[in-house]
């Protein structure tokens, strides 16, 4: 897991046009809510004329919650004051709503929040989080066709095989992790066999990261060589919205004996801005193609709960690996172990690693493009993940403690989080995001005066 702007560390390049990078992504916006509200109407349209010729009621639910986050370090780079300044991450009223039916052939849901952001009236939306059917059209072939959240792959926080786009904003400033999976527009289709699945999932469009780009954070700049809010982050280029760059998602998996075996497929683009481009007037970072193939093991292993993934990922756009611009084609897997212990204790730990191929050609081309010898990427980037966690009072109380620690990027970052359920309904929730390094381009380096403590208020229904 890399974050994107600190994917290269260039010297001596130009400054970026900010305002043309934040009217493309002004524009993407825009287009995702006009597919969405046509994709909800539809869907409604359709899951209601089925609903009439049933006699079940659907599901209805949701829930209302207040979240807040509150910075605890200052941050020279906003210029907006010292710890617990008005300027914090995030700070929201949320409303969800969910409805689902269930039929013989086909089934209807739909997931939508309203947002009122008090940091940032623009930001306040509706959501579609999801919204789509699913069509049983043979005991051996299912199709599920609108707005999903997808996931797949056996990481904990952690991602090889799984392509699908993350939230980066979300996970940084307190959401709940089921936020770090933003919404798709996605074909899926699923095919039974005996004991193996196949499932292919086609999106019309790429659909990239949502990044930490917000005035209340800050981010490393590697045009500018420096620190800065992440509205005044480098201009992002995204792909047009076309079928030609559409993505292509499949799987197949299965159980042999006690173990759940998959393997994984994809073609489209690095989801965050990896690519690097330069002309007189400006510069800025942009989503090179990707092609990727991995599989993945998850199952028992005497008292533990084991998983590796790998996957090996292809950049079409550098198959020589000497354009320092584009990433290098790399390997990326993981390996974990999970167990449970007495008195509801659980503890698990991940090696995650990328191994950079033709790092050779890498080296070479970097340094006569930039000069210096201080290399953004080690031909081994290394991370180890612990999570711990403790439930008490009949369940109703979770502490959790996550952590990652950077061995070759030499940063961290700890996630700790106690969750307690005051009633069936009502669940008050407080935690942290602390991070530091000692290199301002890391992925957690960067971030190190965003640390933030965070509460959340739920009521659901």
């Amino acid at each position: 897991m890399k974050y994107p702007i600190s994917s290269y560390k260039p010297a001596n390049t130009c400054s970026q046009d900010i305002s043309s990078g934040l009217a493309h992504q002004r524009m993407a916006n825009s287009i995702h809510a006009t597919v969405a509200a046509i994709i909800l109407i539809a869907t409604f349209i359709l899951g209601l004329g089925a609903m009439q010729s049933v006699d079940a009621a659907p599901y209805i639910g949701g829930f209302i919650e207040g979240a807040h986050s509150y910075r605890i370090d200052e941050n020279a780079a906003l210029d907006i004051g010292g710890a617990g300044d008005r300027a914090f991450p995030r700070s929201e009223f949320r409303t969800q709503l969910t409805a689902r039916d269930d039929m013989d052939k086909a089934s209807f849901f739909a997931r939508i929040d309203l947002v009122s952001d008090a940091a940032d009236e623009s930001r306040s939306k509706i959501d579609v989080r999801e919204a789509f059917i699913k069509l049983y059209l043979a005991n051996w072939v299912d199709v599920k066709f609108g707005r999903q959240v997808a996931t797949w792959g056996t990481g904990d926080l952690v991602f090889a095989n799984d392509l699908f786009a993350k939230d980066w904003d979300a996970f940084f400033t307190g959401m709940n992790d089921s936020y770090l999976k933003p919404p798709q527009d996605l074909l899926r289709l699923t095919f039974y066999r005996g004991g193996t699945t196949a499932e292919l999932a086609l999106s019309p469009h790429f659909t990239p990261d949502n990044l930490p780009l917000r005035s209340e954070l800050s981010t490393f700049d590697p045009f500018l060589q420096q620190t800065v809010s992440g509205a005044d982050g480098p201009m992002i280029e995204q792909p047009t919205h076309s079928l030609t760059n559409g993505e292509v998602f499949a799987r197949v998996f299965g159980y042999a004996r006690n173990f759940e075996w998959a393997l994984y497929g994809y073609k489209g683009f690095w989801p965050t801005p990896q690519g690097l481009f330069r002309t007189e007037t400006s510069a800025g970072l942009y989503h090179p193609k990707l092609y990727s193939t991995g599989a993945s093991l998850r199952g028992p292993l005497g008292s533990y709960l084991f998983n590796i993934e790998g996957a090996m990922y292809i950049s079409p756009d550098d198959e020589d690996g000497d354009n320092p611009m584009i990433p290098n084609s790399q390997l990326r897997g993981f390996v974990g172990l999970e167990k449970s212990l007495a008195g509801d204790w659980t503890i698990s730990a991940q090696y995650y690693g990328e191994q950079m191929l033709d790092y050779d050609k890498y080296e070479a081309a970097h340094l006569a493009a930039f000069g210096g010898t201080d290399l953004p990427y080690d031909e081994l980037r290394s991370t180890v993940t612990t999570r711990i966690t403790k439930f008490m009072l009949n369940q109703t109380l979770q502490l959790s403690l996550f952590g990652y620690l950077g061995v070759s990027d030499e940063d961290w970052h700890l996630r700790p989080m106690v969750s307690y359920k005051i009633t069936d309904a009502v669940t008050w929730t407080t935690g942290a995001n602390l991070m530091d390094g000692d290199k301002p381009h890391t992925m957690f380096g960067q971030f190190r005066d965003n640390s933030n403590v965070y509460m959340r208020l739920r009521y659901s229904f």
